[in-house]
């Protein structure tokens, strides 16, 4: 699992985008893309107490990422799947195209990232249930500990590392927070989304939307840390790889790291031609809209 990384990794996505696609590609689809797969499964992996007895996965790390269970919501066949019932039901809509590319970029980016834990992502599944992982931190989340002792875990290990280097790939990408970044790049993406919401909101309010994404990563970075480090009495950095040491680490059938690195190469270069060719097929091109 990777924390604040999943809302650090969608502007960092978005200020990287080839020059051609800039202005074509949705940021609001991006962010829909990188939180499906854990909406589809992280609620039932933590679970829920309900008159003292907890209801949820019994085995968290088996239901979160195998199979029976969730782990198809992190496998890039699933994205494509509903990249394809995206733009067939929606061909005709000249917003198409930006939603579905910047929704297979989101998507890709969260199961390519989560490959980090010691679990790792069914990516190739249904063709093959192996899952890949190098393993650079321990899978933590437990039915007894739930997510303080997921976060504690995470937050003393490289999983804290992840979320830092994200952040500072933003930060040093700053112009993609800015008010002439969003009125060039986000706006013409998506100038429909965001002319309603301009009827309704002055601009600084929309900004404050675009922008909320990275202070919610933010705060989650700094909360959990504070968390982990000061609340929790934890027990401290453990900055190793696979650990921290004091969590018992859990895997799934898994593959040689070799294999994982080139796969996930080969997944990333199919990903982006995939975007590449959808944003050049010939259709209506976007209008510009004011969003005030």
């Amino acid at each position: 699992m990777s924390w604040a990384a999943h809302q650090f990794e969608t502007y960092a996505i978005q200020a990287h985008l080839p020059k051609r696609w800039l202005g074509k590609v949705s940021y609001l689809a991006i962010v829909a893309g990188d939180q499906l797969p854990d909406f589809i499964a992280k609620f039932w992996v933590y679970g829920f107490d309900i008159g003292g007895k907890h209801y949820g996965a019994r085995v968290p790390h088996e239901f979160h990422r195998g199979w029976p269970g969730a782990g198809f919501s992190h496998s890039l066949f699933l994205g494509f799947v509903l990249l394809g019932a995206w733009l067939w039901f929606t061909r005709r809509k000249p917003w198409s195209k930006a939603w579905g590319v910047g929704f297979l970029l989101g998507f890709a980016a969260h199961c390519l990232t989560d490959i980090n834990d010691s679990v790792g992502t069914m990516l190739l599944f249904p063709f093959s249930t192996d899952n890949f992982s190098v393993g650079t931190w321990a899978y933590a989340a437990t039915v007894k500990g739930g997510k303080y002792f997921d976060g504690a875990a995470y937050y003393s290990s490289f999983g804290f590392v992840m979320d830092a280097v994200w952040l500072v790939i933003v930060l040093l990408s700053w112009r993609v927070l800015t008010r002439e970044y969003w009125r060039t790049r986000i706006v013409p993406a998506d100038p429909r989304v965001w002319a309603w919401l301009g009827r309704r909101f002055r601009e600084p309010v929309l900004l404050a939307i675009y922008r909320a994404t990275f202070f919610y990563g933010l705060c989650r970075l700094f909360a959990w840390t504070v968390w982990a480090h000061l609340l929790d009495g934890g027990q401290g950095w453990d900055l190793v790889w696979g650990g921290p040491r004091w969590v018992t680490s859990v895997h799934l059938a898994q593959l040689p790291s070799v294999v994982v690195l080139g796969t996930v190469a080969v997944l990333l270069a199919g990903v982006c031609l995939v975007a590449d060719l959808i944003l050049r097929r010939e259709e209506p091109e976007l209008t510009g809209a004011s969003p005030t």
